[in-house]
């Protein structure tokens, strides 16, 4: 029997983590922030570019956590947030949220199945010019 792919895009709910070494556990947090998921990539690419700098924005109040989990079983595990017909880790689920961002291998990457994971670069293509200092920026553009 074959089961209908679920379709997380009309989620608004976004999570943003990286993976503590040497742990390899992913710390995230869900922003209280209303905003797009395209602005979201765009705020992480435009202040957010390093490990280091990605690691104090999810650790810092900046985001507006309203959910913060410090021990997802690596990309896996966090990526068990995400509804999917391949979940193995049930007890991640929050149904609400269908966008993750990840800083791995280097980048933010982005995914929205929980299963593939794609660098933001390829995914958001902002051909805007504009280049965002931070979270109120980005609130204020899409205010």
């Amino acid at each position: 029997m074959l089961r209908k792919k679920i379709d997380n895009s009309s989620k608004a709910g976004m999570m943003v983590g990286y993976i503590h070494h040497p742990s390899d556990r992913v710390v995230a947090v869900e922003s209280g922030w209303n905003m797009t998921h395209l602005v979201m990539a765009k705020l992480l690419k435009d202040t957010s570019g390093t490990r280091e700098a990605a690691m104090e924005l999810v650790d810092s109040a900046v985001l507006v956590p309203v959910f913060k989990k410090e021990d997802y079983e690596y990309v896996d595990g966090f990526g068990g947030v995400l509804e999917s017909n391949v979940n193995f880790y049930e007890e991640n689920l929050r149904l609400h949220v269908g966008h993750l961002f990840l800083f791995m291998k280097g980048a933010w990457q982005y995914s929205d199945n929980g299963i593939d994971w794609d660098p933001i670069s390829e995914v958001f293509i902002d051909g805007s010019g504009i280049t965002w200092s931070g979270v109120r920026d980005a609130v204020e553009a899409t205010a």
